[in-house]
This record gives structure tokens, sequence and C-alpha cells, in this order.
């Protein structure tokens, strides 16, 4: 409770910066928008509809590329982990390609796709692929062998293993490769979104610049961090802090 209201201070604290630095400083909205423009900006865009429209659409992509990526990442993953030559050759690949930023991307989805929303889906999946590949791949190699050979001994083969003891094992790397994964493919949407025609967050923010409507940037690019604190730290985070406790990874309180 006591952090709670830290925070909440803290929020309050920084929100009437904001307002004196605009209203002292007689900053020109189209630069800085007071927090009294963006508050109007949000009130207008969520009573019209236009904003719950740009989120519902950028959610539809991001979970549509996301989960794709996971199919992909995940065999990817355990197919590096079992084979040496496909890791030494291909899995350097993917080192390489984590450290392209996803905006690269966009010239490459633009001209294969168009601009539709398979381009925005495309760019996320390239992003989002390489982190949960990478940890299912490190989960694997760190199951200590003393485990997988007990359960061998006890007549474990096959699926079975996998199943019961290889991807139990597995989980606690795997969340956090998850956690990472849904923050590489939540920046890949708004990068994409920035060039495609439609509705989204991203065009949202685009056609805030086009007008020179700052208060309608800043109201998006507040959204864009809600939305990505309360999945990435809130949701993941809780669901990473049960995997731990129960895998008797972290102590309870």
């Amino acid at each position: 409770m006591r952090i709670a209201l830290i925070r909440i201070i803290f929020f309050l604290v920084l929100f009437l910066i904001w307002y004196l630095i605009v209203s002292i400083g007689h900053v020109p909205s189209y630069i800085v928008p007071s927090p009294v423009l963006v508050l109007d900006s949000f009130y207008h865009g969520f009573m019209k509809g236009g904003y719950l429209l740009a989120i519902y659409s950028s959610l539809i992509r991001v979970l549509t590329g996301y989960f794709l990526a996971l199919s992909v990442g995940i065999i990817t993953g355990i197919l590096l982990a079992r084979y040496y030559l496909l890791d030494i050759t291909f899995g350097k690949i993917i080192l390489a390609l984590q450290s392209i930023p996803s905006v690269a991307w966009v010239p490459l989805a633009l001209l294969w796709f168009g601009v539709t929303d398979n381009a925005v889906i495309f760019i996320i999946i390239l992003e989002a692929v390489l982190p949960v590949a990478l940890s299912t791949k490190n989960a694997m190699k760190n199951i200590q062998p003393n485990l997988i050979r007990a359960a061998q001994t006890l007549g474990s083969r096959g699926l079975h293993l996998y199943k019961n003891v290889i991807i139990k094992a597995m989980i606690p790397e795997l969340v956090t490769g998850l956690r990472l994964s849904w923050a590489f493919a939540w920046r890949a949407l708004i990068a994409g979104e920035l060039f495609i025609s439609g509705t989204g967050i991203g065009q949202t923010l685009e056609l805030g610049r086009s007008l020179a409507d700052m208060a309608q940037v800043m109201a998006m690019i507040i959204t864009i961090g809600v939305i990505g604190f309360l999945t990435e730290n809130i949701f993941f985070g809780s669901i990473e802090k049960k995997v731990r406790l129960a895998w008797g990874l972290e102590g309870g309180n």
C-alpha cells in the first residue's frame, strides 16, 4: 500500500511539473502540449471510439504475430539444442539477426506484402521469434543431465520424456523468454504500423504527427507505454514470479 502511494505521488508530481513547464514557459502546444490537452485528447478519442478501435486493431495484429512467433521459435529452439551442426550454423545467424532493429525490416516487409496487416505481422514474427528461440535452446541445454538420466532409468522415453521431464524443466527459463519476446513484438508492432494504412496505435500516432496534433501524439505515446507496462511487467511478471515460486527458484514472502 505504501509503495502504491509513493508511485501515485510521484506521477502527480511529474504531472504538476509538466503542467508548470508548459504554462510558465508558454511552450506552444504544437511542440509540447499541456496535460489538459492530452487528457482532452484521451476523452474525445475514447468517447468517439477512435482510440478503442486503434487499440483493438493493434492488439489483434500483435497477438497474431506473437503466437505465430512462439510456435516457430519454440520448435527452432528445440532443434538448435538437439542438433549441434544446426546450432553452429543457423544458430549464429539468429544471433546476428537479433541485432537488427525492427524498423530495418520495414522496407522488405512492404515490398513483399504491400501496405497491409501482413507486413506488420511479418515484422513482429521476425522480431519476436528470436528471443523465444534462444531462450528455448538455452533452457534445454541447461537441464541437468542427471535429471534426464534418472527419468530414463525409470522408463521415461520419447514423447513421455519430453512432456513430463524436459518441458517442465524448461518452463522457468522459457517463461522469461516469452516475456522478452512479447517486448520485442510490441516494439515491432508500433514500428510497422507507422508505415501502413488502416487503424492502429501506430497509425493514430502518425496521423497526429501529420496533423501537427501533439496532444494526440502524446496520448498515443502514453497508451503505448501503459499497455506495454501492463502486459510485460504486470501480466508476464506475475506469471514469471508464480512459476519461479512453484519451481522453488524464489522464496515466498
